[in-house]
């Protein structure tokens, strides 16, 4: 097997498999209350994006563009679902306003880069964000005691996937521009690799979340 297919099939198993935590949040459907729509449709739209991002590649059609819009999406979301969250607690008026801050970042970015470019400026910034919310998390529910057991709290098991993902690729997302503009082959390679590893690790922990529902 060549390099590009190797690339083209592992990128394909990461995206195909972000229907697994989409399937056990369907069967789990009426469990899902509050904070985990925000997941819910999250991957919706990431099952979707993922889809149509393996139908351009197999025939080669430029999908850059649609990561833009991806990256927005995806922070509205993530940042609903900590926004829900800490709604029961306090006010969570730094996350609420951080949405719209973020919003014309990613036009500022699209507008100087283009949306044919890779959008490590508005994804790097997106990751810190997002990476912050999930550390405030972690310490908000320790110092607090929120849940008697971690383990069983479907908030605990997004968090950490969320977490791991962002924290994982953030370099990548940082320098991925960097390097696809001085060796294509390279930045696919790191990409299949590394984006890969941390996107199945990201989906299985979802799919723990999802699972957990159904005894809350």
């Amino acid at each position: 097997m060549d390099i590009s297919n190797f690339i083209f099939y592992a990128v394909v198993f990461s995206s195909l498999f972000c229907l697994v935590p989409l399937i056990i949040a369907l069967i789990n459907f009426k469990k899902i209350r509050g904070e985990v729509f925000a997941v819910f449709f999250l991957v919706v739209i990431g099952a979707i994006m993922e889809i149509i991002n393996i139908a351009f590649a197999r025939v080669g059609i430029h999908n850059q563009y649609i990561l833009h819009y991806y990256t927005v999406g995806e922070f509205a979301l993530i940042s609903l679902f900590y926004s829900l969250f800490f709604k029961q607690y306090f006010k969570p008026l730094l996350i609420n306003l951080l949405i719209p801050v973020f919003l014309l970042t990613a036009y500022i970015d699209s507008r100087v880069n283009g949306l044919n470019t890779v959008n490590n400026f508005s994804a790097a910034i997106e990751s810190i964000v997002i990476i912050s919310y999930s550390m405030f998390l972690f310490y908000y529910m320790l110092k607090n005691l929120i849940f008697e057991n971690l383990f069983i709290a479907p908030v605990f098991w997004f968090n950490t996937g969320i977490l791991f993902y962002f924290s994982g690729n953030l370099i990548l997302f940082v320098f991925s521009a960097h390097i696809a503009n001085n060796n294509t082959n390279q930045y696919m390679i790191l990409w299949a690799i590394i984006h890969t590893f941390f996107n199945l690790i990201y989906n299985v922990l979802l799919s723990i979340g999802f699972w957990k529902t159904k005894v809350n």
